[in-house]
C-alpha cells in the first residue's frame, strides 16, 4: 500500500478540536494493506467476516477507519497531534524519519 494523496474528509468531524482526512491509497485497500496498519499505535480491530469487511484503531489522538475494497481511509485527529497522520504516512509509504 501506498498514500498517494489526502483531502478533508467528506464525512464532518463532529469532535471539538478533531479534524478529519481522507488518506487516499494508489490502489484499492486489501487483506495485507490493513493488517500493514498495525505499524500505528492503538487498539485494532478487523471484521474480516462481513460482507464489506472494515477495520477500526483508535488511539488518544486519532481514530483510523476504513473498508476493504476502499481506496481510501478516514484518519480522525485532534488538531493538536496532526503530526501523528505525517508519522504513519511515512511508516506506511516507508519514508524514515529523521
Amino acid at each position: 500500500m501506498r498514500i498517494k494523496d489526502r483531502r478533508k474528509s467528506l464525512e464532518a468531524c463532529t469532535e471539538s478540536g478533531w479534524e478529519a482526512f481522507d488518506l487516499l491509497t494508489e490502489e484499492p485497500l486489501e487483506d495485507s494493506d490493513i493488517e500493514q496498519l498495525r505499524l500505528a499505535e492503538g487498539s485494532f480491530l478487523y471484521m474480516k467476516q462481513l460482507k464489506k469487511p472494515f477495520f477500526k484503531i483508535e488511539y488518544h489522538t486519532y481514530i483510523i477507519k476504513g473498508v476493504k475494497g476502499d481506496s481510501f481511509f478516514r484518519f480522525a485527529v485532534h488538531r493538536d497531534h496532526k503530526e501523528e497522520m505525517e508519522r504513519l504516512i511515512g511508516l506506511i509509504n516507508g519514508e524514515r524519519s529523521s
